[in-house]
């Protein structure tokens, strides 16, 4: 996952970093702050978010450009960081005020949190297709048993003169 700085956004938006900073600030544009060296870091799908909600820079994706040919080379460094940035995008989310310093076990909590939790989910996941296949089969076989009455018609027409004669019966 491919993320950015805010001096790489400022440059393929043709802005001012502070500009950048601004929305950061008011919430348009959602970022993580690694550290105070390095600054704020904005995740792909979330930078291309922005520029799709934002009619001036919207047009730079609509002329067939994607975000990959707008950006210039991206550092390893920041690149590695595009997993824990998002991660701590999620992390951040749930808070109500940002503290730029992470602690280590209260993320490691978080990201155990979110690991039992998709294993939860994987779990309802295939509890539904165990369900889902056991529905097919039944009805698979409520297939075969009406093909059956349609191959063998004698067995059919018997079959629904009896079912005519107990209803007269009654």
């Amino acid at each position: 996952m491919k993320t950015y700085s805010v001096k790489q956004i400022a440059e393929m938006l043709h802005t001012n970093p502070e500009t950048v900073r601004r929305w950061i600030r008011d919430d348009k544009l959602k970022a993580v702050q690694v550290s105070r060296k390095n600054g704020n870091i904005v995740t792909e799908a979330e930078l291309e978010r922005f520029i799709k909600a934002t009619p001036k820079y919207f047009s730079k994706l609509s002329t067939g450009v994607g975000l990959a040919a707008l950006s210039p080379v991206v550092g390893i460094g920041v690149l590695a960081g595009g997993i824990v940035a998002s991660a701590l995008l999620g992390y951040f989310d749930g808070k109500t005020s940002v503290d730029v310093r992470v602690r280590p076990e209260d993320f490691k909590k978080y990201l155990q949190k979110n690991i039992a939790k998709l294993n939860g989910t994987i779990l309802q996941k295939q509890a539904l297709i165990h369900q889902t296949e056991a529905e097919i089969n039944e009805i698979s076989k409520q297939i075969d048993q009406y093909s059956y009455l349609l191959e063998n018609e004698d067995l059919l027409i018997d079959t629904l003169e009896k079912a005519a004669t107990n209803m007269e019966g009654k």
